[in-house]
């Protein structure tokens, strides 16, 4: 619908015998076809070839481009019990009322128009921050080959599985490098290949977001937080507990990507307001804050419960991936919107990228 609607005046048209047009459904020449009135071309032709009500002065509003604007400007005619009909000419569809209705019809259609300009609201799209190669599901499919060297729980080659996993009463005492060895140890092969597909994919979708060595950075951080926090959990049950696998780096790097999605994720884009054109920033509804966090809570109970799996470490990874994506999130939006991002953000996320692996190796070394 357009404010700049065209306005036609018709007029009954009388046939040179002197009987008037009748209508197709059998009316007797008591009604006449509307025509447009200066200007040239065939008069547009209403669906039943005659308006409402008789010999009256009538007006065309139009025309409109698609059938759904006709469509929808009618119903609000019809809404307001304002007799119309519709017809065809040059340049699409238009309604036609009566000239005592006009200005009525026409202040019910601007305002339906005004109040729907900017519905559906529009949004930005994100850009992909970061396109390169998959770096965080490579260092993933490490994980394989470093099971086949530690080989499985029950059968390990050596003392990997004795002093790198986690237990709590030694992550919280002496040995706290087991909260980050624990995370690169698997029981068996089924174990690595299905941390190994969830950690590419969530990696992945972390990396693109935040790029690599941050992702890297923040999947290891939450990972280590969560086996510390699931340790300080059942030291303080009085309990002793062993846990290996990557699983909650895993639900750490879907924590990241909830929290990613509430402070990167596209916001609306400004909408123009009022007929005076005011700008404003669109404003995102509180649902969409809140379902990036649910998303991943569903995600916890589709993935990561079963009767085998430390639901509490996943859990505990979860929500340390939402708490570390916050200060990391905020800083990538300050730095893409900044000279600094373009020109020293490779430098920050090789560094990040090197931090992390640097903490798996040094944790290893102090346990080995």
């Amino acid at each position: 619908m357009s404010n700049g609607a065209i306005v036609i005046d018709f007029t009954p048209l009388s046939l040179p015998n002197g009987t008037s047009n009748a209508s197709e459904d059998g009316a007797n020449g008591d009604r006449d076809e509307p025509v447009q009135r200066g200007t040239s071309g065939e008069p547009p032709q209403s669906e039943n070839n005659t308006p409402p009500g008789g010999n009256h002065g009538w007006t065309g509003i139009g025309p409109y481009g698609s059938e759904r604007a006709l469509r929808e400007a009618a119903l609000v005619l019809a809404s307001m019990s304002i007799t119309h009909q519709t017809v065809y000419g040059i340049g699409g569809g238009y309604l036609v009322v009566r000239d005592a209705d006009y200005d009525r019809a026409r202040t019910h259609l601007d305002r339906y128009e005004e109040e729907n300009r900017n519905f559906p609201p529009r949004r930005r799209v994100e850009r992909t921050r970061y396109m390169g190669p998959p770096l965080v599901a490579i260092a993933f499919l490490l994980l394989v080959a470093f099971a086949w060297v530690t080989g499985p729980a029950a059968k390990p080659n050596g003392a990997w599985f004795r002093e790198g996993a986690s237990v709590a009463s030694l992550v919280l005492t002496s040995e706290p490098f087991r909260a980050v060895t624990a995370l690169t140890l698997h029981a068996d092969g089924a174990h690595v290949l299905s941390n190994l597909v969830s950690g590419a994919i969530f990696g992945r979708a972390v990396e693109r977001r935040f790029g690599p060595g941050a992702a890297l950075f923040g999947i290891v951080t939450a990972g280590t937080l969560g086996n510390v926090a699931n340790a300080m959990f059942f030291a303080s049950q009085g309990m002793e507990h062993r846990s290996i696998g990557a699983s909650t780096a895993v639900f750490g790097a879907v924590g990241l990507l909830a929290t990613s999605q509430l402070i990167l994720g596209g916001t609306r884009a400004p909408m123009t307001v009022g007929r005076t054109g005011t700008s404003q920033e669109g404003k995102r509804h509180w649902t969409e804050y809140l379902a990036p966090v649910i998303g991943g809570i569903a995600l916890l109970g589709a993935l990561g419960s079963g009767p085998e799996t430390d639901v509490l470490a996943h859990a505990f990874g979860l929500v340390a991936g939402l708490f570390v994506g916050i200060p990391i999130a905020l800083a990538i939006r300050h730095w893409h919107k900044s000279f600094v991002w373009r020109r020293g953000h490779i430098v920050a996320q090789a560094a990040l990228g090197a931090i992390a692996l640097g903490a798996v190796g040094a944790s290893w070394a102090l346990a080995l």
